[in-house]
């Protein structure tokens, strides 16, 4: 039997979920005032539409536990809960939460002890787990066999509208003072008025949208949107995308750690930093005008090695990397004005000329 679940999304109108039901319960039947606390909701949901939990509370009886106060959390992929919204049950002893999954997620509920306004003692209790599968409506990556993983790092939030939906603006002062001190500090060719903050949805490794930030010279940013723009349309997936303070300081580069970056696979420009091995030499990504795409594939060959990984180095895949100057990316790249400026040697590197 499926079940079909209406969804309403502001100014989308209603979508229909059609999927089987599943449920999580917990009960404790040693426990006086024991009750039984489950989730249900749709087996499986596309891409990052909202999907409709049911959280129901009932003694072991099945009588309604109304008025109780039940947390609905999400597992994060270091195993951690987070909750995500305090619900109360009805009369029905039940309560509703539409929830957006970006990939498969895993939720339960927990019913904190009360008691009834008649005088009935509650226990609390915990639901069992409830997984939610995914349905991507991307084209995951297929990596090579034995490839190498880069670091993992938590997903970054789902896509925003319809698209790439890119928004520029200056960049905000919660933003600033991340930067401040990392990827920018005195003595850089640009300062906060001469950068800006892009925010672009981007399809990830598993075939999700995904909503990233990026930050580049004011001269920069509109033509880096528009390549970003254009890799989403033609299905150019990233793995990570944001911005190099996220990672931390380096001594070694006096900027933003590019080298923690590569190893996340992550996807930046702007780094007010030395070139690595020259100290004092500003790197072109200081200016705001250079950008480094899917790191970990594209692999900087230094002279002191290839970073962060050298298993990529003679080696391409589709749509992820690169070792031609007629490959496809680069050429798409080359429409927006970005060069391919270090080839293999560094092929993550693009430069705006």
């Amino acid at each position: 039997m499926v079940a079909l679940t209406a969804v309403v999304v502001a100014g989308l109108g209603s979508l229909t979920l059609a999927s089987p039901r599943a449920t999580a319960s917990a009960a404790d039947p040693y426990n006086p005032g024991e009750s039984v606390l489950r989730i249900t909701g749709p087996a499986k949901v596309a891409g990052s539409q909202l999907a409709t939990l049911t959280l129901s509370w009932t003694t072991e009886d099945g009588q309604p536990v109304a008025g109780g106060s039940v947390a609905l959390q999400r597992r994060e992929s270091d195993g951690s809960w987070t909750t995500v919204a305090t619900l109360t049950t009805d009369a029905t002893g039940t309560a509703t939460r539409q929830v957006q999954s970006v990939g498969p997620s895993t939720w339960r509920a927990i019913g904190a002890a009360f008691t009834t306004t008649d005088g009935e003692d509650v226990a609390g209790v915990t639901s069992e787990p409830f997984a939610l599968a995914g349905n991507p409506q991307g084209r995951p990556v297929r990596l090579p066999a034995h490839a190498p993983e880069p670091r993992r790092l938590p997903p970054q939030p789902p896509a925003v509208g319809a698209g790439a939906n890119p928004v520029v603006t200056r960049i905000p002062d919660v933003v600033w003072q991340r930067m401040d001190g990392i990827s920018w500090h005195p003595g850089c060719p640009v300062g906060r008025a001469g950068l800006r903050l892009l925010q672009i949805n981007y399809w990830d490794f598993s075939g999700y949208r995904r909503r990233g930030e990026l930050i580049a010279a004011t001269g920069a940013i509109g033509r880096m949107g528009r390549a970003l723009a254009a890799m989403y349309a033609r299905h150019y997936p990233l793995r990570s995308l944001r911005p190099i303070d996220y990672f931390g300081y380096s001594r070694r580069t006096h900027g933003g750690n590019d080298y923690a970056a590569m190893a996340a696979d992550d996807t930046s420009a702007f780094d007010c930093r030395w070139v690595d091995g020259k100290p004092g030499v500003l790197s072109p990504h200081a200016l705001g005008y250079s950008i480094d795409i899917n790191t970990f594939e594209n692999p900087y060959d230094s002279v002191a090695g290839a970073v962060p990984d050298s298993w990529w180095l003679s080696r391409s895949a589709p749509r992820i990397a690169w070792r031609s100057a007629n490959a496809p990316l680069v050429r798409l790249l080359r429409r927006y004005g970005l060069v391919w400026t270090y080839r293999r040697t560094d092929p993550q590197h693009f430069d705006l000329r």
